[in-house]
Order: C-alpha cells, then structure tokens, then sequence
C-alpha cells in the first residue's frame, strides 16, 4: 500500500536523503492524503501520475491487454425509452485508498452512449491488481486573448467497478447518469432539483463576493424594519423609504417635487425603464402613426381579493416627440372578487379628471411593474434561457456551439432555482405582494412561455428618436449579428459536422417547450389577418401559432442529423436571440429596478383596496401601499437585483467569452453611451 506513497516521494524529490522521515514518513503522507475529498484527491492523481509511475511508450491502445466497456444513459427516459448520454470523457483508474490513484486509460461514449476504455492492469503498480473506477467528465473552455480555445474537463460523477480486478475485461453495464435532468412536477422547461440536492452547476467564486459586497449594508436594514414590526413598533412608509439608499424617484422628487409624477414621465419610463416593452399602435385610431396602446389583462387570472388589480388599457400619443397617456381605462372587479374572469365595471380616466387621472396612472405603474417582473424579467429571459440552457447542456460537447453560447447560459439555472421559493410558489414574494395567487403566477408563466420563440425575433423599431431602449436594443443586435456571423464563418464547418449534436439539442428544446398561447383577442384581431397595428417583429409567428391543437412554443431548428438548406442560417438566429436575452435584454430589466422600483409609493407590485374597499385614490392612503414588512422587503429586492453584478461581458471574469464580442462592444461604448447605456453594467449571463 505504501510503495506508491514512496514513488510520490521520490518523485517529489523528498527521498533523495538517506533518511527519509527527515521530510514526511509514507505513512503521513497517507493520513495527508486520505484527509483529501474525491477533487483534491483526483487533482493530485492526475498532476503527479506522469510522475509518480516510469515513463512508458506510447502504445497503440488496440494492443492494450485489457478493456472496460458500458454504456451512459440519462436517468431519466424518454418517451421512446433510454436517452444516451453522447460524447461524454470516460476516465477509467486503479483505486488506492490513502495514497494517488494510478490513471488507466480513457475514452468518450459514442452516439449510443456505449464506451470502450483499453488499458494495461499493470499500470495499476507492480504486485497490485487494479480496483477499477470510472470517471466522466464534461468539457469545458477559456479562450486567450487571440481567440484560441483552451480546453478543460470538469468531473461529473464516477462509477465504482470490483476491486483487485484480474480479468481482461469488465462491462460496467448500462449506467444511469443524474444529468442535466427535467422537473417532470411543471409544465415549464425547468431543470430538476431534488429536495437536498444541489444543481449540477456552480456560480463563479466572484459572484458571491460581489452578492455580499452588495447586500450586506442593507440587509441589517430590512432585518431592523422586521424586528421593530414583530415588536408592535413598524416604522411608517416615509421612514422605512429613508432608511434606504436614495432611489432616483425620491432624488427627483426631492430636486423638483412632481417631476416623477407628471405625464411626461410616466410616457419616458414606458419608453426607456425597466418597463421597456414592445409598444403597439392604437388599433382603434387606424393610420395615425402617433397612437400606441399598452394592454395588461389581469382579469383573466384569479386573484386573492385583497389587491386591486384591474385590466388595464393605457392610451399614448407621441406630441413633439414625447410619448403622452391620453387615456387609461380601468377593468375594474367588486372588492374581494377572486375568479378567473369576473365581472368588471369599466372606467376611464383623462388628465382632465385631476387626482383620479393620478390614481389611475398610479395603478397603470404598478400593472407595468408586475407585468415586468413575470414577463420581461423573470419569464422572458431567466425562465426562457433556461431551456435553452438545459438542452445546451444536456446534448453539446464535441459542437463548437458550446463555445459560442455556454458562457451566456452558465448560472441561469442557479438563480432560477433560488427563484422557486424565493420570488414565485405559494410564499414567494410576487404571490404574497401582488393580487395574483400562486396558481394565477403559475398560469401566467404558463402563458407568458408559450408566446416566446426565437424564430423571427428582432427588436421592434423605435417610436420616436427618444427611445432610447430600442435604439440600443437594435445596436446590440447588430453587434450580435457581426458576432454570431463571423463564429460561424471561423466554426461553421465543424459545426456542421456535428450537426446530431444540434438535432438532439433542438429535438430537447422543442420536445420540453410549452404549447404555443395565443390568446382570443389575438386570435379574433391578428392571427390570418392584416393588422399594421400590431407588432410582428418581436413576437411567435401568430398565423403558425395558432394552429389547433397548438404547436409547440419554440420551433426546430432540424429534424435531420444533416444540416438541410437554411437550417444554419437559423441556427444562427437561435444564438443571436439567446445570446440578446442572457445579456442585453436581461441587463435593461434588472439593473434598472431600483430606479424604477426603488420608492414604495411610486411603484409596487400590488395596491390594496383603498379606504373604504374602494379604488386607492392618493399616495395620502396608506391603506392601499405595501404593508411595511411588504414594503422593505421590495427594496431589499429592488437594490439586491440592481447591485449584485458580477460576470460583466466587457470584464469577461473566466475569460469564456470570445474576446471578439468584447472588442465588438467596447468599439461601440460611445454609442451605447449616448443611449444612456453603460456597456460595462451589461453581464455574460444571468445570474442575479
């Protein structure tokens, strides 16, 4: 058992004396070894093996003695049975507890997930016959500076096989692999998590150093507040606010009292905050180019009853090149009507109705927050990028497409997980400070997922010359398309050749998407007809969506393991749109929370019924706002989402983007600068 501890010695140099436990005596080195975990043990077999045995000649592996085969498959079948894990690195060693391992040989599963792994016993030591294990490992990447790709491999799991080994031949058998796994408990494409499990994936250790850096001045804050509220002592609204770092509302608000509460403000932040959406014209005002319309229908979903959360249907109209509401008209439900689709009583209001008109514009904000949250924020590019991110994971490693897009889908699982409880399930946050239940966050998700594909995608085009948003929108995706363009013109051969890999992958994504959502009025008004009104460019292809039975939500790539004509033009857009959304349009949603949602009395994401269970009239009744343990807890999140950044494109922290797209940005930061964007504050992925 020792002679390989003694090999290690001499091969650190440690034995050139006579008396050797003038250094380490083997049998320390051995409890100093045993004390590693698997990790640190394995990074020590695999830097000294070269080391530790004699140099050999390099032999054909068919003339190897010995081989050890099986076959990986997902833990999880699929609906025509077992789905093979391809392409995966199989490592095969001679255990030897309490002293480095001795490497065997290696391999990579096939197509069918089968493995062959030829080796020599007697690289198990002399005298010892080897106690086999398996390793598998998945391929990672950094790129230098030039641009060349260095490989890596990341340990996944291992297989234990029989100890002392004498045969010339052993068949693991087929082995089920925890990998990469889908929930099979929701209808979303969400990676499965078990109770006291962990993802199979790990933030970046910088991450939480910027999480800690971020948080913690605050969280003592939130914590007083809560204490003070279990003491019978809650702070009030105004106290609360100012126990928190100054948001922009409050700073302009302080600055030039009303500022943030005019028409010409609200119209801004719908153009250029983090509500920032795709702006439809008037279908009621045909052919006037300076009518939009926003629409928020949350009369379709149950609510709890105790959050005043009508439809809402906002009216602008673009006057000297600023976007002005005009109308907004209010779907409004009986105190404490809780079905899906109850009676509402419509009401409208116009700047001439004075502090109703403010109400009204009030209650349109908290709509356009909530909206945001579960649709541009947390369904749009965190639940969306997700599945693209399991079905990148779980089918491309020899595709040179992993190189292009893992950097942008690394940690989107990890913060979506934390999501589960956190911000939706039956004690989330959104469920318990908005009028939607959890079944109702549940459905709306459900909605929101089927009306996203990547087909056809490209920023809608701006309004006026002060929007702001979809200008940069637009920019970005130019830059994305110079970038994904020449990817493909350095890899698109090698891409081709392992297009099965691009088959399983879109074969996942599609077979795991949620079925398209077309709702009765886009039917009635858009699907098959002419409608300029409506903006196409950002949307599914309506007319193919609403088929019956409704397709899929996201489209295929291929159906074949040979590209077909077009296909890697669309694959192309894939890229470009998962990329647009794991970077820019994450970035514009999150980071502007606080200066959007940073004041409690300016935006939240529900209103009470106000005094008297009727529609809240004035900020003056705080019957209507968040509660305070509500209302710090919206800031905490507000500031925790906006500050926590680590992982920035232009920094490229792990070096895994390709310095291309970083040289691509910082060669338009003037640009973007004078779109009010920082390309600095943009991330390579989600993960916050």
């Amino acid at each position: 058992m020792l002679a390989p501890l003694r090999r290690l010695l001499s091969a650190l140099g440690l034995q050139n004396r006579d008396t050797p436990s003038d250094l380490l005596e083997p049998a320390e080195l051995a409890r100093w070894y045993s004390g590693l975990g698997p990790d640190e043990r394995a990074a020590v077999s695999r830097e000294l093996a070269s080391r530790v045995r004699a140099p050999r000649p390099l032999r054909d592996p068919a003339t190897l003695p010995a081989v050890a085969t099986g076959r990986l498959i997902f833990e999880h079948d699929g609906p025509q049975g077992p789905i093979p894990l391809h392409h995966l690195k199989v490592e095969l060693w001679d255990r030897d507890p309490g002293a480095p391992d001795d490497f065997l040989g290696e391999g990579f599963t096939d197509d069918d997930g089968h493995f062959a792994v030829r080796y020599d016993p007697a690289d198990a030591g002399l005298g010892d016959l080897p106690d086999l294990e398996l390793r598998f490992f998945e391929p990672q990447h950094t790129f230098r500076k030039d641009g060349r790709i260095v490989e890596s491999w990341r340990r996944i799991g291992a297989q234990r096989g029989p100890d002392d080994h004498g045969g010339h031949s052993y068949d693991f058998g087929t082995l089920r692999l925890p990998y990469w796994e889908y929930d099979p408990s929701t209808p979303l494409a969400r990676l499965l998590v078990t109770e006291q499990g962990t993802p199979p994936t790990a933030y970046a250790p910088g991450r939480s150093l910027a999480m800690l850096k971020a948080v913690a001045p605050i969280e003592l804050v939130k914590r007083q507040h809560l204490l003070q509220i279990r003491l019978g002592r809650a702070p009030s609204i105004a106290g609360l606010q100012a126990d928190y770092p100054e948001p922009m509302t409050v700073r302009m608000e302080r600055q030039e009292p009303g500022s943030t509460r005019g028409d010409a403000f609200f119209g801004e932040r719908l153009l250029n905050g983090m509500f920032a959406t795709v702006m439809d014209r008037d279908p009621e005002a045909p052919g006037d180019p300076s009518a939009f319309r926003l629409y928020f229908p949350w009369n379709a979903y149950e609510q709890d009853g105790l959050h005043c959360q009508p439809d809402v249907d906002v009216r602008l109209r673009l006057v000297e090149g600023r976007l002005l509401p005009v109308r907004i008209i209010l779907g409004l439900r009986e105190p404490g009507a809780t079905a899906p689709g109850s009676p509402t009583t419509r009401r409208t209001f116009t700047p001439e109705d004075g502090a109703r008109w403010e109400a009204a514009k009030r209650i349109a904000r908290v709509s356009a927050t909530l909206d945001t949250e579960l649709g541009n924020h947390l369904g749009q590019c965190h639940f969306n990028v997700e599945q693209y991110a399991i079905a990148a994971h779980r089918n491309l490693r020899r595709n040179p497409l992993r190189w292009l897009l893992m950097p942008h889908m690394r940690e989107v699982v990890l913060i979506n997980h934390s999501a589960n409880g956190f911000l939706v399930g039956p004690n989330g946050y959104i469920t318990r400070a908005s009028a939607l239940t959890e079944r109702s966050v549940d459905a709306r998700l459900l909605h929101l997922m089927g009306s996203y594909d990547w087909r056809g995608f490209a920023p809608a085009a701006p309004v006026c010359e002060g929007h702001r948003y979809a200008h940069a929108a637009q920019l970005f995706w130019r830059v994305l398309g110079e970038h994904v363009d020449a990817f493909f013109a350095e890899h698109g051969g090698a891409v081709e050749a392992q297009w099965r890999e691009v088959r399983r992958f879109s074969d996942d994504l599609v077979a795991h998407s949620v079925p398209a959502f077309v709702c009765r009025y886009l039917r009635a008004r858009v699907s098959g007809k002419d409608a300029p009104w409506f903006v196409r460019s950002e949307r599914m292809d309506l007319d193919a969506k609403a088929a019956e039975p409704p397709p899929k939500a996201v489209s295929a790539v291929t159906h074949t393991d040979v590209p077909q004509p077009g296909e890697l033009d669309a694959l192309k857009q894939l890229c470009r749109y998962v990329i647009f959304f794991a970077t820019f349009r994450h970035a514009w949603a999150n980071n502007l929370q606080w200066e959007d949602a940073g004041e409690v009395l300016y935006s939240s994401l529900g209103l009470r019924w106000g005094k008297g269970g009727g529609l809240p009239e004035s900020e003056e009744d705080l019957d209507a706002a968040p509660p305070p343990d509500e209302a710090t807890e919206m800031l905490w999140i507000s500031w925790m989402l906006s500050k926590t950044n680590y992982g920035f494109l232009l920094a490229n922290e792990e070096d895994d983007v390709h310095p291309r797209l970083v040289e691509l940005l910082r060669a338009r930061a003037a640009e973007f600068a004078a779109l009010g964007l920082d390309v600095r504050t943009i991330s390579s992925r989600i993960n916050i």
